[in-house]
């Protein structure tokens, strides 16, 4: 079921950037390399480095879009540290190391997706949206939010036609 989910401005009008909710979608990973640690937003990225490499350095390919959760965030003086799970589905399994295991599937059901397009510094907007959602359609969530990556960039210039889906799964109970 797609349902639009308008966003109103300061003064109750409808904006025209109104975003859809699709509503008991799947997300479906398989054969997943997964890493769970906290990490500062500069650590992150050197994470996803070093993702990269374990993964060419096993002669494996990525087999789908990585997916990251974030279960919690602390605030460390002026550094944000986000307890993150960076998932990579892969094309065949690989040894690694204790610092990373290997899920044989990840699997969301009866979940809400929305899509983000645009530079992830906004993101936040989009999973708010998704919020108000969830409250005023009395839901409850029983997943953190999973960001999917469908559209990457390289160059930093072209960071606005950036793709990213969030799923959150929700309970199938009525309370």
């Amino acid at each position: 079921m797609v349902h639009k989910f308008y966003i109103l401005d300061h003064l109750g009008e409808r904006r025209d950037n109104a975003m859809k909710i699709l509503e008991n979608q799947t997300l479906i990973m398989e054969n997943v390399l997964s890493y769970r640690g906290k990490l500062t937003q500069q650590e992150f990225a050197v994470k996803l480095q070093q993702i990269q490499e374990i993964i060419e350095n096993s002669e494996a390919s990525k087999n789908g879009s990585i997916a990251t959760t974030t279960y919690a965030v602390e605030q460390n003086g002026n550094e944000q540290i986000m307890d993150v799970e960076i998932l990579v589905p892969l094309d065949r399994k690989i040894q690694l190391t204790q610092e990373y295991t290997l899920k044989d599937k990840i699997f969301i059901t009866n979940a809400l997706k929305i899509s983000h397009k645009g530079n992830p510094a906004q993101l936040q907007t989009t999973v708010t949206e998704l919020n108000n959602y969830i409250v005023s359609n009395e839901l409850i969530p029983i997943t953190t939010c999973y960001n999917v990556t469908v559209r990457e960039v390289e160059d930093p210039s072209q960071i606005d036609l950036m793709e990213i889906d969030i799923y959150v799964g929700i309970s199938p109970n009525k309370l």
